[in-house]
């Protein structure tokens, strides 16, 4: 695994790691959720790396990454993403994003559509702000987490996103999660400012401009977002496919990691 520091136009750091399969293939870069590093990709990204070239980041704010600019963004963070694949000289690559990761993903195949090859959106909206009837209340719980004591709401934040389904039958997971979530805590103001770039995302009107073949992915029990706000994303989206993670929470890539990765390798090897 090959891991370094990619300086941003304005002087910014985003902390990324590259690893997996070395084949001819347009590399795999995955955009990361709000609330821990990169390293919750965990069993998701070791089975994507079997067959691609994995490249994974921080966000601003998390990991080793420095901090977020005062004013963030969903369309921000995309363009951060760009920014490291004119770092790496990665002309065109497949991408994968989850939730807040999703939401940047869509502005990245809005803003430069030449550079991306496939694009997969799991877990996220057109619109930051279409939550289910559910989540409006999880949605509280969440924001609640960042009053937590600073070493606790990376994994409250985690515990929150998984369904109570996981949650209940799989306790030695979740504490193995909550551990590698508190393993790099954010900062709360970081936290904050990411939670805040997700709920005043909207891409509605931008959606014509994506040219990549899309897939969008919702969680079966997702009590965030529901199935119904990434159904309406993926029929904005000229030619897009959309499909259901059975047994899955909000949280896809922890929740449902085999399957999940499985899905979207088949995906970006068509």
């Amino acid at each position: 695994m090959h891991k370094g520091l990619a300086r941003l136009p304005d002087g910014g750091l985003l902390s990324y790691q590259i690893s997996g399969s070395q084949g001819p293939g347009a590399p795999l870069l995955l955009i990361r959720p709000l609330g821990g590093s990169m390293a919750l990709w965990g069993s998701f990204r070791t089975r994507l790396a079997a067959t691609h070239r994995i490249i994974a980041f921080d966000h601003r704010g998390s990991g080793s990454s420095s901090a977020l600019p005062f004013v963030t963004t969903t369309k921000r963070l995309a363009r951060d993403a760009l920014a490291l694949l004119d770092h790496l000289e990665v002309e065109r690559a497949q991408v994968f994003g989850l939730s807040l990761g999703g939401m940047a993903a869509t502005w990245l195949a809005i803003l430069a559509p030449a550079r991306v090859n496939r694009l997969c959106i799991a877990s996220a909206p057109a619109c930051g702000l279409s939550l289910s009837r559910a989540g409006l209340g999880r949605g509280l719980a969440l924001a609640a987490c960042l009053l937590r004591p600073r070493d606790e709401i990376e994994a409250a934040l985690v515990d929150r996103i998984l369904s109570r389904h996981f949650r209940e039958r799989h306790p030695e997971d979740l504490r193995r999660i909550e551990a590698l979530a508190n393993a790099e805590p954010s900062a709360r103001v970081a936290l904050v400012q990411l939670a805040l770039a997700a709920a005043t995302h909207d891409a509605r009107g931008a959606l014509v401009a994506i040219t990549a073949p899309t897939l969008v992915l919702a969680g079966e029990h997702d009590a965030l977002l529901g199935t119904e706000a990434p159904r309406a994303l993926a029929a904005a989206i000229r030619g897009a496919t959309f499909a259901i993670i059975a047994g899955s929470g909000h949280d896809l890539t922890l929740e449902q990691p085999l399957t999940t990765a499985t899905r979207v390798a088949l995906f970006f090897a068509q």
